[in-house]
């Protein structure tokens, strides 16, 4: 929304560039750069653009949140900005390594386009595998996250214990922060692997899409009784962690939601709660892989999306407001941006995006892909976002990364200041362009605000979190879910 040419006039100088928007209950939100917000009445948004709004405690406030310029103002913004876009002094922090596309589930909505356990040379090499953390010691960030993803990681275990070894060698000598993150259905668990994974501080990752009936019915498993699996693995867990007081071990469960699971959504937050699960994601389907085969059956529309969002958060809240802590996964990187103004290191909602700068994606045949998605993209025929091949030594494939065209390009398409109707938008500090799904849809890597659907959801989640952000018991409930 933008100001008339009578409201710019009568800014005063002292006002910083602001975006803003008015709410159903004529209050007015009000942003910036730094992703600090405010609520003024409709005196009060009078007063703050004409300069009037004088000692008290709405200027301290406006004041405090850099919407004032003052002698100070300089100093605090520099370390505001350089505290929320942080990211861009380094390169990826994220490193998505595919072990093998091989895998024993044929779920209906796998983005992933897995390979049958009986294909052939579909597994990560030990020699690419080195090759693959050579590589990743040459970014400049100081804190790593290597995630092994499928296919079923387990099934090239071999290969995940050597990239864990190798790489926690270089992490020590070269003095960088190193997480590892494992993505697994949990099928081929046994004790001896849980054990190594909670000795090599590994964090699992499992896929719970809720109530026995809709797991099943979305993760097919010919094999077995996929729910009771993860159900099983997830209560050993719990019980071996508390055996050996391991308190920043993390075991998370995902899930994808599917046009059946959409009204089910009770009963489905209902079973993470059971299980001692105190986060959920409430993400919306990927249209990669198997999800494009089964369109019809899977997917559903913007509007039943959104609905779907507000009531599971309305219920998350009043579980909340009953003692029972639980929160929402994409929420809680939306919250964190409104809250701290800082990166929530999810790659897609970022300016630009994380795509190649933040987090990139090595294949099991070392072909490096500028993230998961595009790796996906490259499964099903469209290579448009590789980046290289991995080359002879781990200084050569890094440079190619850096200066790949693809890299420049995803920059350039994702910078939301060079983006028509996004530039002005009053949510601009919080959104980002989810690129992969950009192209998937369009053929187009400039994002079309008014008709990109990943920014129509993105809206449609701030608008429903600023909405609640207007009750402090809400509020409270938000901030409560960073504390733990």
């Amino acid at each position: 929304m933008s100001l008339t040419l009578t409201d710019i006039k009568s800014l005063s100088s002292d006002i910083v560039p602001f975006y803003f928007k008015k709410q159903p209950n004529n209050k007015y939100l009000i942003t910036n750069e730094f992703g600090y917000y405010s609520y003024l009445s409709e005196s009060e948004f009078h007063d703050f653009i004409s300069g009037e709004i004088i000692a008290g405690e709405k200027y301290d406030e406006l004041n405090t949140k850099l919407f004032i310029r003052n002698e100070a103002y300089l100093d605090r913004a520099i370390v505001a900005y350089n505290r929320k876009n942080s990211f861009l002094a380094y390169g990826p922090t994220l490193h998505m390594i595919v072990t093998t596309l091989r895998c024993n589930h044929k779920c209906r909505y796998c983005h992933a386009a897995v390979a049958p356990m009986t294909a052939k040379n579909m597994d990560m090499t030990m020699e690419t595998a080195k090759k693959v953390v050579d590589t990743i010691f040459y970014t400049s960030s100081p804190g790593l996250t290597i995630e092994f993803q499928g296919g079923e990681s387990l099934v090239n275990w071999e290969v995940v214990q050597f990239i864990v070894g190798y790489a926690r060698e270089k992490a020590n000598f070269l003095g960088k922060d190193l997480t590892f993150s494992l993505v697994s259905n949990l099928s081929l668990m046994d004790e001896e692997k849980m054990q190594w994974l909670l000795e090599n501080g590994v964090d699992v990752c499992t896929s719970l899409d809720g109530d026995k009936e809709t797991h099943n019915w979305q993760r097919v498993w010919n094999d077995g009784n996929s729910y009771e699996k993860v159900k099983h693995w997830m209560t050993r867990w719990t019980e071996e962690m508390e055996k050996r007081g391991v308190q920043n071990y993390k075991m998370w469960a995902l899930s994808t939601w599917t046009k059946p699971g959409l009204a089910n959504y009770h009963n489905i937050i209902d079973s993470y709660i059971s299980l001692g699960l105190t986060t959920i994601g409430l993400r919306w389907l990927n249209p990669y892989g198997f999800a494009a085969a089964e369109k019809q059956t899977l997917e559903y529309s913007l509007d039943e999306y959104f609905e779907f969002y507000k009531n599971s958060m309305d219920y998350i809240l009043e579980k909340n407001k009953q003692g029972i802590f639980l929160r929402e996964m994409l929420s809680i990187v939306y919250l964190n941006k409104i809250f701290y103004n800082t990166d929530s290191g999810y790659m897609d909602v970022r300016s630009p995006s994380g795509v190649a700068i933040g987090g990139v994606a090595y294949n099991y045949d070392g072909k490096v892909y500028a993230s998961d998605e595009s790796r996906m993209l490259g499964r099903m025929g469209m290579d448009d976002f590789l980046l290289t091949p991995l080359l002879e030594s781990g200084e050569e494939t890094y440079k190619a990364m850096a200066n790949s065209p693809v890299t420049k390009m995803c920059v350039q398409a994702s910078t939301l200041d060079g983006l028509p109707g996004y530039v002005d938008h009053v949510y601009k500090p919080y959104l980002g362009v989810d690129l992969m799904y950009a192209f998937t849809q369009h053929g187009n890597l400039f994002s079309n605000f008014s008709k990109d659907d990943k920014t129509r959801i993105q809206i449609s989640m701030l608008d429903y979190l600023f909405e609640k952000l207007e009750d402090p018991e809400n509020e409270k409930i938000f901030r409560s879910w960073f504390e733990k």
